[in-house]
């Protein structure tokens, strides 16, 4: 597949801004079966300095900062991704792995520290009462990981209703569980907190995925949004991503941007501004297929 992806965010100040420092996590990255062939970004006002980075998880982001004032910001990232089928797609019913195996291989001194990062508690991922047992009743004693792994999925799909504007950056995964509500950000952060609860590692991957309009009407710009979705760590594999919002194991309808503990590792645009009001945030994301 190939995608064209366009990522608009706009900022608005009650007052002017007399400075600001920005961090960028939209720019999609070569992976294995993903294939970056163009990034065009475009920032107003024009930036007084710009610089690509890579951060400690070795994601590519962009650093720009803006030194007049201003009561408008406006950043543009277009992208365009060739991506495949990932490797794991092939490989679901073969993994005969018990997933006590693979938590014991994480404690001993053999599994790399680089993996081993990821089976902590992180800021918004928690082992608040519950979340142990809920993942206990689809990692069952002996239950090859896979297997466990594609339940867990299905179940936190049934189990919580997408409900967009129920949640925000600083709801505790407490509320999410009770209430069983929230978003693909929401889902992420409630598996990943399962899945390190019971000694396995796994990381919080951002992107997006095509969305497709009902049959018959037309795709509309900006209808999509940034995504979110897990890796999990199976050694006769390496990482392989789950996406509880919509009980998938990803395929080549997703595209990566970045990864980390949680949200906060890989916030899409996030930063520092001077200004003496508040302000409000736009954002349009579109991904559409390139024939």
């Amino acid at each position: 597949m190939k995608y064209q992806v366009t990522h608009i965010t706009r900022y608005e100040y009650q007052l002017p801004a007399s400075l600001c420092h920005n961090l960028v996590y939209q720019v999609p990255v070569n992976h294995s079966f993903q294939e970056v062939e163009k990034v065009h970004y475009q920032i107003h006002p024009v930036p007084h300095f710009l610089a690509t980075r890579e951060d400690f998880f070795h994601n590519k982001f962009i650093y720009f900062s803006i030194e007049e004032s201003h009561q408008k910001l406006t950043v543009e990232i277009k992208s365009e991704v060739k991506v495949a089928q990932p490797v794991w797609t092939n490989t679901v019913a073969k993994d005969t792995t018990p997933w006590e195996n693979v938590a014991s291989w994480l404690r001993s001194t053999s599994a790399d520290s680089d993996i081993r990062q990821y089976y902590l508690e992180s800021d918004h991922v928690t082992f608040i009462p519950g979340i142990r047992e809920y993942a206990l009743e689809s990692f069952t004693p002996g239950r090859p990981i896979m297997e466990a792994m594609l339940h867990l999925n299905a179940r936190i799909f049934n189990d919580f209703d997408f409900t967009p504007g129920f949640t925000d950056v600083t709801t505790k995964l407490e509320d999410v569980f009770l209430h069983r509500k929230g978003v693909c950000q929401d889902f992420a952060h409630f598996s990943l907190a399962c899945l390190r609860a019971i000694g396995l590692a796994a990381r919080y991957v951002s992107g997006y995925i095509e969305t497709l309009p009902p049959p018959g009407k037309p795709k509309l710009f900006g209808s999509d949004a940034s995504h979110a979705w897990i890796a999990l760590y199976i050694p006769t594999v390496g990482w392989t991503e789950f996406d509880a919002t919509n009980n998938l194991l990803v395929n080549d309808r997703h595209i990566r941007t970045a990864i980390g503990r949680d949200f906060a590792d890989v916030v899409p645009l996030k930063g520092v501004v001077y200004s003496g009001a508040g302000q409000r945030m736009y954002v349009n994301v579109d991904v559409r297929r390139v024939e």
